[in-house]
């Protein structure tokens, strides 16, 4: 059985870099409330991949993608 092998990058950034039109256009990207797309993801324990769609099947799904600043 072949194992895929996740490499994950860290980063930390001091403050936002950009400039105010960065910053609205991506808080406007999707609005707060509207349905989510269904992306493909990799699970960061297994590396499996899934759909966000194997989830909200069978209830709500929160998605964190942490703070901007």
């Amino acid at each position: 059985m072949a194992t895929t092998q996740t490499t994950v990058e860290l980063y930390n950034y001091a403050g936002f870099q950009g400039g105010e039109s960065d910053f609205m256009a991506f808080r406007t990207k999707l609005p707060v409330g509207s349905a989510a797309p269904d992306i493909a993801a990799t699970l960061l324990d297994t590396g499996q991949p899934v759909q966000l769609s194997d989830y909200w099947r069978n209830g709500d799904l929160v998605v964190e993608f942490g703070s901007l600043t």
